[in-house]
């Protein structure tokens, strides 16, 4: 079994490598990676059987990464990691092609048992904060827009919703007025809207406005 895993903190990559290893060393960890483009790049090469990934990573973010993968890797399984376990974003990511979801506190408890679910066909959610399964979830129940976008364009939506031109957000975040305009039709194609207004209004929705 081919595994890759993606997250930004380097002690959580080497403590869940471990445990795996641990557990079965039969298992190989073929790539770690410590960013989401890193992720992408690495699954595309390496075509693991497996891919555990956390949900909010620099450049992409998970929910990227996941959707990708499961496109251009077949037969790719993939674990999602999150601090946040609400419904609607297991929804979203479960739509995406993810079948296993561990919370960051509970991963390297529960990691083992979780693929080994998985690998039999079972899917697995492991966290106090799940209290209903994924089929139960309501069609409109929506995503927030952090676990959408990566930790960049998020705060340039948080300028953004607080009226702050494109020159005023470079300012405040130390990037060219190009890069900001950049991100904003990123943010916009993301989030299927099609004016600022309807950004802002997403943005002051999620908290992003406070």
């Amino acid at each position: 079994m081919r595994i890759l895993i993606a997250d930004d903190h380097e002690f959580i990559r080497r403590g869940m490598i471990g445990v795996l290893e641990e557990a079965h060393p039969e298992w190989r960890i073929v790539g770690d990676a410590a960013n989401g483009q890193e992720a992408m790049d690495l699954g595309e090469t390496l075509r693991p059987d497996i891919a555990i990934l956390d949900v909010s990573m620099p450049l992409r973010n998970g929910y990227s990464v996941t959707e990708h993968l499961y496109r251009t890797v077949p037969g790719i399984r993939i674990v999602i990691l999150t601090i946040h376990m609400a419904d609607i974003v297991m929804k979203q990511f479960r739509n995406a092609g993810a079948r296993c979801f561990l919370s960051k506190r509970e991963a390297l408890r529960d990691l083992v048992s979780a693929i080994e679910h998985m690998l039999d066909g079972k899917p697995f959610i492991a966290s106090k904060a799940a209290s209903r399964p994924v089929s139960q979830l309501e069609p409109d129940e929506y995503v927030p827009v952090q676990f959408l976008l990566t930790r960049r364009e998020v705060d340039v939506l948080h300028h953004l919703t607080h009226g702050l031109s494109n020159k005023e957000v470079a300012a405040r975040l130390d990037l060219s007025p190009r890069t900001v305009e950049s991100h904003r039709a990123d943010i916009i194609d993301r989030l299927g809207t099609e004016s600022l207004a309807e950004l802002v209004r997403l943005g002051l929705r999620d908290g992003l406005g406070a």
